[in-house]
């Protein structure tokens, strides 16, 4: 079995899980009418006894549920990021643009040829500077 079939089976199997367990609880609550139109109040408060004790029991393994569901979505958003972002690399290396470590060593490469001619020649300036043009005249000046 493929890791895609694994998942899909799990996928199908805790679905079907819920499924069931929402029809167990749709007939629970119809037969739960039903007995209450048999017997009235005292089986109301039986029932409340038993829906406080059942949700007091079920909370921890709902919970469970719920964290472990969080978890696979989580994971395979992580897992579907990162194919993407693989993706998308390799597409731009294709196209021959440079990835974002390229250019900023690049970057630091400029930054020390740049170093290295203004130690070369002190009185050229900075390396890439243009002088500061100076403002025009304010009108009525």
């Amino acid at each position: 079995m493929t890791g895609t079939e694994n998942k899909v089976g799990l996928g199908s199997a805790l679905r079907r899980d819920m499924t069931d367990a929402g029809r167990d609880m749709w007939f629970a609550g119809l037969g739960a009418v039903a007995l209450i139109e048999k017997q009235g109040r005292r089986a109301l408060e039986t029932l409340v006894e038993e829906g406080r004790a059942f949700q007091a029991r079920e909370r921890p393994r709902r919970d469970r549920m719920w964290q472990e569901t969080a978890g696979r979505v989580r994971a395979l958003g992580q897992r579907m990021e990162n194919g993407l972002q693989e993706t998308s690399r390799t597409v731009l290396q294709r196209f021959g643009i440079p990835s974002r470590d390229e250019i900023a060593t690049l970057g630091r490469r400029v930054e020390l040829l740049t170093a290295s001619l203004e130690k070369l020649d002190p009185k050229a300036g900075p390396v890439g500077k243009t002088p500061a043009v100076p403002e025009p005249p304010a009108p009525g000046d």
